[in-house]
Order: C-alpha cells, then structure tokens, then sequence
C-alpha cells in the first residue's frame, strides 16, 4: 500500500494496520458544536465502484470491496463510540459493529471502558427484523431510534434487545436528526460516531449539516444498473448549487488498484 496524498510521502509503503490508527485519524474527544449545543464528531465510511455504485447485483456491497477495504472499516469503527446506519441498510446487510479480534488490543489502549462501539438504527416505524445477529449483544450495547408514530407494539419488543428513543418529526415528516444527534451526546456519551449509510441517511445527514469526515473507498470496478443505490441519494435532484457540500482531501492511499481516501466534509 502506498501513500499517493500528500506528495511529501508518495514514495512511503504502509501496511493496512499502520493506517487509520486512533493517534493518525486524531479525532476530537469534544465533538462537535450544533446549534447551541454539542453533537457527535461524525464521520462516514463508504466503498463504491467507479460509476458511483454502493449496491451490486446482490443488492449489497458484495463484490465491491477488496480483503484490504474490508481491514479498514475494522480500523475506522475501532475508532468509534458508536455505529449508525439506516433501517434499509440494516435490512439488506449484515450489521455487526463489534471490534473484531485482531483489533481488541488495540481498542482496549484507547476505549479500555468500552471494548466495543455501541451499534445504532434509525427507523421511522421500527420495522426491523429482530432475528438479526445485531440484536444477539447486549441490550445496552444496541440502540434503535423510532419515529413518535411508530407503533407501541414495535417499541415494546425492540426494548427486548436494545435501548429505545422516540424522536419527534421535522419539517420534512423524517425522524428529528438534530434531536437524534443531542441524545447520543448528552444521553450515551458518544463523542465520535461513524455512519455506514445507507444513501438516504447520508443525505439526510449531509443536507442538515451533520457531518465532519468521509472516508471513500474507491473499488477498481464497474457494476452499472440504474437500481443499484449511491453513496448519497434526496429527493428530486438534491441539494440546490450554493448548498452543495465541498470536501478537502486530506490523503489517498492505493493497493491493487484500489484507492482509499478520506476527505473534511466543509459544511
């Protein structure tokens, strides 16, 4: 693996556990402002091929990433408190944000109170099936946000597995992500939060502000097919020109002809 970006070290090779360590990806301990108030530093972490697509004919990311893309997303929620993705995301993949193995030691030097991140979902009715393996950890380590309107019933048998927050509805009809992102700082005392998607999270996130790091692995792969999902999807065409999200990149790594890059998201 080499370092492309910054050209100071084009020349240096790196191997996959020298990068993406917790000193190198230096992210706060604070946080973030929101308003007011504080949220989560949040970062993203997503594989796509090079026409853009996050989803192959297996409806997954199957195929997309290499066994290298698949070490640094252990190394990127080994820097986490706390793991978010969408309900549909939840649905199609298989959604279990525990350090693994190899990586523990690791975790315990700088997390030596939390050996693994907390796991969260975001879903408007609670529709979420509870034979997935996310829910076999313990309750206090999942976390499910529901709509206000989502049913009582839902409700009583998520808190089975998981903690369980309502969440008001914004201007929109959507959960309150602001409401969200105040619970997980104040309530959990999550201060880094890493969001696996899906594309309409992303975008949901993205167009309110919420979002501070990417980290984009490009797969050397085309799939096609006008139904496989983006990294980032809205409504209509998205968002207006003078609100577009701009990203300064701040290194680019290569192997095999795949390149892994992590951007500042400049809201």
């Amino acid at each position: 693996m080499q370092r492309l970006f910054p050209p100071d070290l084009a020349q240096r090779n790196f191997e996959v556990d020298q990068i993406y360590t917790v000193p190198d990806l230096a992210f706060p301990s604070d946080g973030a402002a929101m308003g007011q108030g504080r949220r989560p530093f949040i970062y993203f972490n997503m594989v796509s091929s090079v026409d853009g697509k996050t989803t192959t004919v297996a409806n997954n990311a199957t195929g997309l990433g290499s066994p290298v893309d698949f070490q640094l997303m252990g190394r990127l929620r080994l820097a986490a408190d706390a793991v978010l993705v969408g309900a549909e995301t939840f649905r199609r993949d298989s959604f279990v944000p525990n350090t693994r193995p190899g990586l523990r030691g690791e975790r315990s030097r700088y997390f030596p109170d939390n050996p693994h991140p907390i796991g969260m979902v975001v879903s408007r009715d609670g529709n979420l099936p509870l034979d997935k393996k996310f829910f076999a950890a313990e309750p206090s380590l999942r976390v499910v946000f529901l709509q206000k309107n989502a049913s009582a019933e839902r409700e009583t048998a998520l808190s089975l597995h998981a903690r369980v927050f309502r969440l008001d509805s914004d201007a929109a009809g959507q959960p309150d992500l602001s409401q969200m992102l105040s619970i997980i700082y104040e309530r959990l005392g999550v201060r880094r939060l890493l969001c696996e998607g899906g594309p309409t999270l992303n975008f949901a996130m993205l167009s309110q502000n919420f979002g501070d790091e990417l980290f984009w692995t490009l797969g050397a792969k085309i799939v096609g097919g006008s139904q496989n999902s983006t990294m980032v999807a809205g409504p209509g065409r998205g968002l207006p020109l003078d609100k577009l999200r701009r990203l300064q990149l701040l290194s680019i790594y290569e192997k095999d002809s795949e390149m892994f890059m992590r951007y500042r998201i400049e809201l």
